[in-house]
Order: C-alpha cells, then sequence, then structure tokens
C-alpha cells in the first residue's frame, strides 16, 4: 500500500471515530498519537490532522496540541432547520411517486429497525438505518446530490444525533416518529409531514436538554 493510500485510509478512520464520538468534542489528539496508533511517522501524521482541520473536525492552536472540534449548537439548529426546509418538499414530492416497491422498501428498513431493537447491537447499525430511511425518500426523487451535499455538511448535526442516539438511547422513540412518517407518507397526508418532520428533527435537542446544560456541557461552544 502507497504512503498516499495508508494516509487516507488513516483518515477516514479517525474521520469515522469523530464522526461516532470515539473521539469526543475538545479531546486532544497529537500527531504523536496517530503515530503510535497507526505506525505511522509524524509527516504523515501532521497531514491527516492538516486534512481533518481543513473539514472542520480538528480546531488546532499554534504550538499547542490539536483537539477534536466542539459542537456548535447555532449551526446545529441551523442544520436542523435547512434538513426540514428540504426534507418536507422532498417527501411531498416522493407523495406523488410512490409505488408499491417504495413502500416496500420503507417498510422493509422499519422491520429492521424493530428486528434490531430486539437483540443486542451496536449505536451505529441504528444510526445507519435511520439515515437509509430518509435517503430513500432523496433517490426516490432523484435529488440524491442534495442528500449527498447535506451529508458531507453536517459535521455538527451529525454528531449532535450521533450524541442523542449513543447517551440517550431511546431507540424505541425515534423508531416510533419512523413509522408514523412512513404511514403518512403512505396515506398521502401532505398536510401532516411538515409538523411530524419538524418535530422528529427536532427531537434531539429535547431529549439532550438537560445534558447540553449539564453534563456535556464542555462537548459545545460557550456563546
Amino acid at each position: 500500500m502507497s504512503v498516499k493510500n495508508n494516509t487516507e485510509n488513516i483518515y477516514e478512520d479517525l474521520k469515522e471515530k469523530i464522526m461516532n464520538l470515539e473521539y469526543k468534542p475538545g479531546q486532544t489528539i497529537t500527531e504523536q498519537e496517530i503515530s503510535n496508533i497507526y505506525g505511522v511517522s509524524r509527516t504523515p501524521s501532521r497531514d491527516i490532522l492538516n486534512k481533518l482541520s481543513s473539514t472542520g473536525l480538528i480546531e488546532s492552536v499554534p504550538f499547542k496540541s490539536s483537539y477534536v472540534s466542539l459542537l456548535d449548537m447555532d449551526i446545529i439548529k441551523q442544520s436542523i432547520y435547512m434538513r426540514i426546509v428540504l426534507e418536507k418538499q422532498i417527501i411531498k414530492d416522493a407523495v406523488r411517486l410512490i409505488d408499491d416497491k417504495f413502500i416496500a422498501d420503507m417498510e422493509y428498513n422499519l422491520k429492521l429497525q424493530e428486528l434490531l431493537l430486539k437483540r443486542e447491537f451496536e449505536t451505529k447499525e441504528f444510526y445507519d438505518l435511520d439515515c437509509q430511511l430518509h435517503k430513500l425518500w432523496y433517490e426516490l426523487t432523484k435529488n440524491i446530490f442534495i442528500w449527498e451535499q447535506i451529508e458531507k455538511a453536517q459535521i455538527h448535526y451529525k454528531r449532535f444525533k450521533m450524541l442523542d442516539i449513543l447517551e440517550v438511547k431511546n431507540f424505541k422513540a425515534i423508531y416510533e416518529d419512523h413509522k408514523m412518517l412512513v404511514e403518512v407518507i403512505k396515506e398521502k397526508n401532505t398536510d401532516k409531514i411538515e409538523e411530524i418532520i419538524s418535530e422528529h428533527l427536532f427531537s434531539g435537542i429535547n431529549r439532550l436538554q438537560n445534558l447540553i446544560h449539564g453534563e456535556f456541557e464542555n462537548y459545545f461552544n460557550k456563546r
């Protein structure tokens, strides 16, 4: 494996660990640590940190160590607002296009969520199914580019959502939200879409409210 490919693999692995909160917001991460863990020299370690910094996942203090970027509640709220504005229209467009296969795809995803809740599972398994359900609406309406751009832009929101899933562990509530959304889509009840999608996307803030100002206060930027 070339140095370039190895560096890219390490970058992707660290990025995934940051997004999955294996590295917590505010946690220090150094060139030496990367060198020790992945068995590379300081130069590629520095390049990896610089790339993580350019994507907003790492904050670097000159002549000091680097740390995982803190969550920004203002950006998180704006991200949720963006998702609501986009997703309510995406779903309304999807309602006009639904067929038996699409309904089966949504119900299959729900069934996988239901089965997951009946056994031991990794948090990321549930998070991935959650994302896959939402992605179905973008695929049906041929707006996958928009989905991809949302995914790239959601550095703060995706980690916040993972914090919600990982710490609150109220998987049943999220699953019930998804069931309600699927029923509304199947019924083509466009009048209820905005209300339900708004409540669904904002529900994480409600679930984490006490922790945001308590146990996880240091995960967030002070404004």
